[in-house]
């Protein structure tokens, strides 16, 4: 699922995986690579948000919306094995490699969407359309 930011029209993350239980928000990016790393966790609700990066061997970027998708926190270059309490309430956690975050250009205030890529297959070829999720 890509993740977009509207406000500056620019792609955070061309792949992600949606972490939207508990497990899956503990287990997060651990045992990832950076390559391979755009993870996004989904909560019931808006709440404090404490994070991790236990097993996480490289330094990432946080981004934490609200509800209505808005960039609400930023965290740039969270170091390996260490942790983070938020002061503001999120929804959703975006979780990119360090720099990410600066090559969007993603600040707070900030709206994002996420995309959903649909791929239809035609006799002469293949269409792909992206359409928010």
């Amino acid at each position: 699922m890509p993740v977009k930011n509207v406000t500056r029209n620019t792609i955070i993350a061309s792949r992600s995986k949606i972490a939207d239980s508990a497990l899956g928000r503990a287990v997060g990016l651990m045992f990832s690579k950076p390559t391979q790393a755009a993870m996004v966790l989904k909560f019931a609700k808006e709440t404090p948000i404490s994070l991790h990066t236990f097993f996480v061997f490289f330094p990432i970027d946080i981004i934490l919306a609200d509800s209505a998708l808005r960039v609400v926190g930023i965290v740039k270059g969270m170091p390996p094995f260490s942790t983070y309490s938020a002061d503001q309430k999120a929804k959703f956690v975006v979780e990119v490699p360090s720099g990410t975050r600066a090559k969007s250009k993603t600040r707070v205030g900030d709206r994002l969407t996420f995309l959903r890529i649909v791929e239809k297959r035609f006799a002469n070829g293949r269409r792909i359309t992206v359409s928010r999720a």
